[in-house]
């Protein structure tokens, strides 16, 4: 059991933390315990999710974790300590879990639950986005969301709410074992949070928890020494900008405000813009597709579930997969392909960076807009845009290792920075 400290002043609404580094140092310098925390957050999701439909949460797993976070030693030294977060289904929090789960518990993170999405699919909460990981951190009752983003629903979920998603570039973050032959190479461990500073911290918390072995991007790790403190990131300065969301197709009216926003805030801060079209082909969209039958047909092969059994759109996914494999399967150099054109795109329009809507909800997910990110394995960061009496999104696309550039252009968009 827990040791509860009664004589805390439990923070009424409003008062506390404001966001994920202002929660760990207040449980690192003592000002918080996280007992406490857990605690609250358990009393936060029986009120969000009562009747357990969008998590799976361990009360006494919980607890321990949390007291003998309390009790440790080097607890001034957590970057994340006692930040409870939800995990999608698709990565193992069973044990010392996946990789990705074991730097965020190395970094102070408590594994609050699993957040009940199946992939493949859009999820059946009922929620705008259609995913519970989103729809809990929407909620407010937990601050951080760890899933699988393999055709952009996640990212799309995350719009939808208003909250910021970011899809790393391809082996930022170790994909947990299996993602990737049952995704075909799209999927990437995916953070959702309600701020781009939240988001900031949490990766460079990973990136400085990482095991040993070849080295994350320059751009995202923090630099080596007891004294070295983090480089300030350098927003972007040049962004191309469109309003497509795929070939042929032009974003609805909420995505181009969004976008159109954004520019305005943007060039209020110095960056230049230009207009410039990704290199959408239709094609691209049947790359991604194939990808995700073939994912999708190995899952059911490895699980040994009959496909009769199925609903009859995923029988057809499924025998769409079987027939990608049987006519030789997925072409490798086709991800690198695609790699190269994007940033091709970048380099012709003289842009370090893309400025593109973000497709929201149910709808949004397998989109070419949102999946085109996924095949080329480039790091894309769903932003909200702070607009008085609304709210919106966009997505900040960049080239390999600008994750930490994305995050704070994201920051002067929202206007959420920490403090």
């Amino acid at each position: 059991m827990s040791t509860l400290h009664l004589d805390e002043p439990s923070p009424a609404p409003g008062d506390g933390p404001s966001g994920v580094p202002d929660l760990a140092a207040a449980v690192r310098e003592g000002v918080r315990s996280a007992a406490s925390v857990a605690e609250e957050l358990l009393a936060a999701l029986a009120a969000a999710d009562p009747a357990g439909s969008r998590a799976v949460v361990d009360p006494e797993p919980l607890r321990l974790a949390a007291a003998a976070l309390d009790r440790r030693t080097d607890r001034f030294a957590l970057p994340l300590a006692g930040v409870p977060l939800v995990v999608e289904d698709g990565i193992s929090v069973a044990g010392r879990g996946d990789d990705v789960v074991r730097r965020l518990r190395a970094a102070g993170a408590l594994v609050a639950g699993r957040a009940r999405t199946a992939e493949h699919g859009v999820g059946s909460d009922g929620t705008p986005g259609g995913r519970a990981t989103a729809a809990l951190v929407a909620s407010g009752a937990v601050p951080l969301g760890l899933g699988l983003d393999g055709d952009g629903a996640l990212r799309a979920a995350a719009a939808a709410h208003g909250l910021a998603a970011l899809k790393p570039g391809r082996r930022v973050l170790p994909v947990p074992a299996g993602a990737e032959r049952r995704w075909s190479g799209l999927a990437e461990p995916t953070l959702v949070a309600r701020h781009a500073h939240d988001l900031a911290a949490v990766l460079d918390a990973l990136s400085a928890s990482a095991a040993p072995g070849p080295p994350a991007p320059s751009s995202v790790l923090r630099p080596a020494g007891p004294d070295a403190a983090p480089r300030p990131p350098v927003p972007v300065g040049s962004l191309a900008a469109s309003l497509r969301t795929g070939r042929t197709r032009l974003a609805g009216p909420d995505a181009a405000g969004a976008v159109h926003a954004a520019i305005r805030l943007l060039q209020e801060s110095g960056a230049g813009l230009v207009a410039a079209d990704p290199p959408y082909r239709a094609v691209l969209g049947v790359h991604a597709a194939r990808r995700r039958q073939a994912g999708l047909a190995r899952t059911v092969e490895d699980l040994g579930i009959d496909p009769g059994g199925l609903p009859r759109g995923a029988r057809t996914l499924v025998r769409r997969g079987r027939r990608v494999r049987r006519l030789g399967g997925l072409r490798p150099a086709t991800p690198a392909s695609w790699r190269q054109r994007m940033v091709a795109w970048l380099d012709d329009a003289g842009a370090e960076a893309g400025l593109l809507p973000a497709p929201a909800g149910p709808a949004g997910a397998g989109t070419t807009g949102l999946a085109a990110w996924n095949l080329a394995g480039l790091p894309s960061l769903v932003a909200p845009v702070h607009r008085p009496g609304e709210h919106g999104c966009v997505q900040l696309v960049g080239r390999p290792g600008s994750e930490r550039r994305l995050l704070a252009t994201a920051v002067l968009l929202a206007g959420d920075r920490p403090g």
